[in-house]
């Protein structure tokens, strides 16, 4: 039987471990110590205006923007605020004559290079809800691994009803 040397297997080790970081990266998948399965969640005031969020790092998928509220007002309120709106039922928020407050434009940056944009106004049936918030999607950009982001918001709508909430903005992997 033949043994092998320490400093043997430690180089073994090495080697494949930088096979497994190469081939990884090659793939797309990418070895991002910075990259987070949400790399933005801040708060964010609804005035009309433009937000702007610090640099992120993401590893090679889909990202969903949102829009987060706490729920401080009955349900069906805040889903009108929001502009969210079920397509079954009746119409709660034209019956109680609630607008959405919700009006804005997207652009994910690649440095000086725009990846993806949006934009959401009106109603949308895309959401989530629980029992302490409320969340609108905003939108999805596909991103490439180890590159960093910015997303850039701006509010044309006057949403400072729904600032009492504390809104968040959050972007994730989707």
């Amino acid at each position: 039987m033949t043994t092998i040397s320490r400093s043997r297997m430690a180089r073994i080790v090495c080697g494949i471990l930088v096979v497994f970081i190469v081939s990884s990266m090659a793939w797309g998948v990418g070895l991002c110590l910075k990259c987070k399965a949400t790399p933005i969640d801040m708060p964010v005031s609804l005035t009309v205006g433009t937000v702007r969020t610090p640099e992120f790092f993401v590893k090679s998928t889909d990202y969903r923007i949102m829009l987060k509220v706490r729920r401080g007002l009955p349900l069906a309120q805040l889903q009108c605020l929001m502009g969210i709106r079920l397509h079954e039922g009746r119409d709660y928020c034209g019956y109680a004559h609630i607008a959405t407050a919700i009006a804005a434009e997207w652009k994910v940056w690649d440095g000086e290079r725009i990846v993806a944009q949006g934009s959401v106004s009106g109603w949308s049936d895309k959401f989530a809800v629980s029992d302490d918030a409320l969340e609108k999607y905003l939108g999805t950009f596909a991103s490439e691994a180890n590159k960093k982001y910015v997303l850039e918001l701006t509010f044309t709508k006057d949403g400072t009803a729904l600032n009492e909430f504390k809104p968040r903005l959050i972007v994730e992997m989707y």
